[in-house]
């Protein structure tokens, strides 16, 4: 008897910390401010709702700008969460739906990279519950930050040589389509690595790649990555 109690108890408790949902995602991003100014997802519960900034990740959920959602999630407390960090974690357990949102298909068409106007900034974070590393790269300065707050920023400048280095490999990369590029291992998914993530940034666009491993990026932009955090790695 006292087993099925304490059975019971726990089986309470766990459906406590956790709650499914359905919610709606925009098919599009907005900008907005957390320990620094980024990009969040648009989000609400109901369809008459109005859109609400969601500033956390979802897990297993790969956004594609230009498409809207309708997904299923689980909703987990988590207890003591680290300083700085949700204490709610988002699971993806379905796509629902996904919707092309032509109008917005239209206004982000984006030519090839040698047409597109100069880049001036490349950003490369890796997050995880206890970690961060953030490396901002233009052509005359290559920072790196490895906590949340970014009050302890380190810089150098960035030279000529590794600028060029970095357009070089540029040209190679379809940067209309790296939304798309798919990791190649999901470690991320249950905290074996921290979730990273890379944005090329032009005069005129944000070409923003899909989540994956630190470490592992996908074959297409390996090269760049690790050009990145090599430069990243030399600052002393």
């Amino acid at each position: 008897m006292n087993k099925v109690i304490i059975v019971i108890s726990l089986m309470l408790l766990f459906s406590s910390c956790q709650e499914t949902k359905r919610i709606f995602i925009s098919s599009h991003l907005s900008d907005c401010v957390g320990v620094a100014p980024q990009k969040c997802l648009l989000y609400k519960e109901n369809r008459a709702d109005k859109w609400s900034l969601f500033y956390d990740t979802i897990e297993g959920f790969e956004y594609e700008e230009g498409y809207a959602y309708e997904i299923e999630v689980v909703i987990t407390k988590i207890e003591n969460p680290p300083a700085d960090s949700s204490s709610l974690r988002y699971t993806l357990i379905k796509v629902v739906s996904k919707e092309k949102d032509d109008a917005i298909a239209q206004n982000t068409s984006i030519t090839p990279l040698k047409k597109q106007h100069k880049i001036i900034n490349i950003e490369y974070e890796a997050l995880s519950m206890a970690s961060f590393f953030q490396v901002n790269l233009s052509q005359n300065l290559i920072e790196k930050a490895i906590d949340r707050d970014l009050k302890n920023v380190q810089s150098k400048k960035c030279s000529d040589r590794d600028w060029n280095s970095i357009l070089s490999l540029l040209k190679n990369i379809n940067l209309q389509k790296i939304h798309e590029l798919k990791s190649p291992t999901e470690k991320r998914f249950f905290d074996g690595a921290p979730h990273a993530q890379l944005k090329i940034i032009s005069q005129t666009n944000t070409f923003t790649s899909a989540g994956f491993d630190h470490g592992y990026p996908p074959k297409e932009i390996q090269q760049l990555v690790n050009t990145i955090l090599s430069l990243a790695e030399s600052i002393e």
